[in-house]
């Protein structure tokens, strides 16, 4: 299972952009995104930027993948 996420972009540099989730740095492609500047949000997948985000978007699904993985899915069959 791949999980997509919301990244800071840090720098770029050609083709190439370094970004972070959290504490978290890493290098990502941006061939699907070109506009994408330092300071946007955008979605990680796969190792390469592909979806530029404004920043509420962005801190919604950091939110909710948050709420996600630390309370973790339901187990009650949703009846909760």
């Amino acid at each position: 299972m791949c999980l997509t996420a919301p990244v800071r972009v840090i720098s770029i540099d050609g083709a190439m952009a370094v970004v972070a989730s959290g504490d978290r740095r890493r290098v990502a492609s941006t061939l699907a995104v070109p506009e994408v500047q330092p300071g946007d949000w955008a979605i990680l997948a796969a190792g390469m930027l592909v979806r530029v985000l404004d920043p509420e978007t962005a801190r919604q699904i950091t939110a909710a993948v948050h709420a996600a993985t630390i309370d973790g899915p339901s187990t009650d069959g949703g009846k909760a």
